[in-house]
Formats: structure tokens, sequence, C-alpha cells
């Protein structure tokens, strides 16, 4: 909507930058930390442009001083990073590595001492290679205990400066690379069923971090960032209409309603019931997710043309933009 005048933004606004552990840490094995899925992906040939690894990255582990000092320099009011799990928690389910929690102590104590708000993400994408090993990562129902267990942790930990919680990011994304594309570990493809159930898994493990951070910290903010993907249809007729609604529910409302609504969208799981590839839920999933719908963290990061001619017809494109600024809605 245009207005002749703005009132801009409000003086409580976050603006700031954002960024995943594995691509700015380094020291990928430095301090007790374990491989992760990631740290293992990239060294299978043709995975990355020019075999490049995270190895160093841009050495924040390092550096985090004078990359603090440079965001504070930049007026930045909120820096959002993620927290590596296999730092925490080597082996995914495991022992507590104390030294990895310093890292993030430090990290955290030092935004404060410039004014900048810590916005954490749990998980961005680099699970504990370990559980890969053990029973196949998210494709397990059991990573689900063992996620909200380490979310549990920096809950506990960290809860005290920390009051902002992205649970995790872009869960369409790194199911949709990992189980359809190939292109994220681990480096499936056209795993349809296996995707859909991935995701479930994912759900329920949000769903009770969630649960357990209100638990311990009633008045931290807390949800999900989403790479929305919004859809245009090609023209007025009917049938491409319906495809513009049809890719909604299953490329953005199958995310944005469990999110939002704590639920699935109906035409969606009625579609992926008629093909067989719908999750299988186990008894009080449906209440788990009804529970613990809180705050929703939106990021736009593609766009598609909708046309009645099938899924490969239907353009779309991953831009991450970097999540360049974050906007924290108050929780009401």
């Amino acid at each position: 909507m245009y207005f002749e005048k703005s009132k801009g933004f409000p003086a409580d606004f976050l603006w700031g930058s954002a960024s995943a552990a594995y691509q700015v840490e380094g020291a990928w094995n430095e301090d007790g930390k374990g491989m992760s899925n990631w740290d293992k992906f990239v060294r299978i040939p043709g995975k990355t442009f020019q075999g490049t690894t995270g190895d160093k990255a841009v050495d924040h582990y390092h550096m985090y001083k004078e990359d603090v000092r440079l965001m504070a320099e930049m007026g930045l009011k909120t820096y959002r990073f993620s927290i590596a799990w296999s730092r925490i928690i080597p082996d995914g389910n495991g022992e507590v590595n104390e030294k990895g929690l310093k890292f993030y102590d430090d990290l955290i104590n030092e935004l404060l001492a410039n004014n900048i708000v810590p916005m954490v993400t749990v998980y961005h994408w680099d699970m504990p290679q370990a559980l890969e090993d053990q029973y196949h990562g998210w494709e397990s129902r059991q990573i689900v205990d063992d996620f909200v267990r380490y979310a549990t942790i920096l809950f506990e930990h960290f809860g005290d400066r920390v009051k902002h919680w992205i649970i995790m990011n872009e869960q369409n994304v790194f199911t949709g690379l990992g189980w359809m594309g190939g292109m994220h570990p681990p480096g499936k493809i056209d795993e349809e069923k296996l995707f859909y159930q991935v995701n479930h898994h994912a759900f329920m493990a949000h769903a009770k971090s969630v649960l357990a951070l209100k638990k311990l910290h009633p008045e931290a903010l807390v949800g999900s960032s989403f790479a929305y993907g919004p859809s245009y249809a090609i023209d007025c007729h009917p049938e491409n209409a319906m495809a513009k609604a049809d890719y909604d529910d299953l490329k953005n409302y199958y995310w944005m309603d469990v999110y939002a609504y704590g639920r699935y969208p109906r035409a969606a799981m009625a579609y992926l019931e008629s093909r067989d590839v719908a999750p299988q839920m186990e008894a009080g999933d449906a209440e788990i997710l009804k529970e613990y719908a809180d705050k929703f963290d939106l990021t736009i990061d593609l766009w598609s043309i909708d046309d009645f001619g099938g899924w490969d017809n239907a353009y779309e494109t991953y831009f991450d933009d970097g999540a360049l600024f974050d906007q924290i809605y108050n929780h009401s």
C-alpha cells in the first residue's frame, strides 16, 4: 500500500545481519567439536564449487571480537547467528562440550557489551554426523528427543541473556534440497515419502523445543524462519488459478500452517494421502502441534509463476538473501 508520507520504522525495530555457523565459524575440528553432516558432505567430490569447504570459512571462531567490533561500527542492532550442534554435543546425544558452550558465551557477552541484541538460531542445517551414522538423522523419529535435549541445553545455558530464538532455519530448504534435490546432506533425490516424513520429524522437534523454551523462559520470542515462495497465476483462467492455489498448499502453507496454526493444510494432506506419501503421525502429535503455535518469522527467498502444466512447468529458484535483516513480531 502506498502512503504519501511514511512514519518510518519503529524505534525498537531490529536492523541487523545474520550468519550460519558452518558458513562463518571455521575451526571445524577444534576444541572438542565433532564432525557435522556438512563437514562430511563437502568432502564428496563434486558437491561444492571447486571442492571448497567450511573448514576455515571466515574464521569467525577466532575473529569474533573483531567481527562484533565491525558490527558495532556499522550500527547493527542485532546479530542473528546459529549454534553448531556438533560443537555443543559432538556426537549429537552424548556429553556436552564445555569449550563449545564457552565460545558462544564469549560471543553473546561480546555482543551485549557492544549493545547488539543476540538472536540465536538453534539449527541452521549442520547436524552432528554421528546421528546420521547412528540412525540416519532426520529420517528417524529418535532425532526429535535428541534435538529437544540439545535445544533445552541452549535454553538453560544462554536463556538468561538471549531473548530472541529461531528454532530452525528454512526447514523447507534443507529438507527439499536434502531429500528431493540431492544438493544438501544427505544428498538424496526424489525421495518424496521420506521428504514428508523428515519434515514431520522436524515439525515435532520444533514444536517440542518451543514448548520447552516457553516453560523455562515464558517471555522469550521464538519461531522459525521460512523460505517463502510467493506465486502468481500466469493468467486468469480458472485452471491456472487453481494451479497457484495448489502450489501454495504444497510449497508454502504446508509449513506456514503448521507454524501459525499448528496443523497441516487439509487439501495438501488429502492429496499426499491419495499418493501414499503422507507422513506417519504418532498419537498425540496433532495436539502438540496445536499447543505450540507461538510466533512466526518470515524470510522471502523465491518467487514463481504457475500454470496448469504440472510441477515440471513451475519455475522455482532459491535466492537466499542472507537474511539482511530480521523483523521481530511482538507476541500477542
